[in-house]
């Protein structure tokens, strides 16, 4: 039997014997107890919420207006930088006709991805212009 059972029955037990003050006092307590396991519950899961933001934030790398999720040497993404610095949100972005250029389908943030020799580039990014950093 749960503490709110007992406050149930004692509020009861209280009424039949007369003894309203003492029923109201116990109905306050389980007021009091309902409010306390809501706060409780929602502080759980905002505790969730927030271990999870924590673990993502140490796997997010960042690199071409996107971040990445990196773990075991496999990267997830891209995600949108604008959406994650102002509202730690990962929105996954999705690409743009050329699978060299993302966009962010909430704030239209884009990317653009810079591919490595084994990434093996679909053909269309051979399209992206090289930027040249000397300049």
């Amino acid at each position: 039997m749960g503490i709110l059972d007992v406050l149930k029955t004692a509020a009861t037990v209280a009424k039949e014997s007369g003894k309203l003050e003492l029923q109201g006092e116990i109905l306050g307590v389980y007021e009091k107890l309902l409010e306390q396991q809501k706060k409780i519950s929602d502080l759980e899961s905002e505790n969730k919420e927030l271990k999870e933001k924590l673990k993502i934030t140490g796997s997010l790398k960042y690199e071409n207006n996107a971040y990445w999720a990196v773990q075991d040497d496999k990267k997830d993404g891209p995600f949108c930088s604008c959406c994650w610095d102002n509202d730690k949100k990962t929105i996954r972005m999705q690409p743009c006709g050329n699978p060299a250029y993302f966009s962010c389908p909430k704030c239209k943030n884009q990317s653009v991805k810079i591919y490595s020799e084994r990434d093996n580039p679909p053909q269309a990014s051979r399209l992206v212009p090289k930027i040249d950093s000397s300049r």
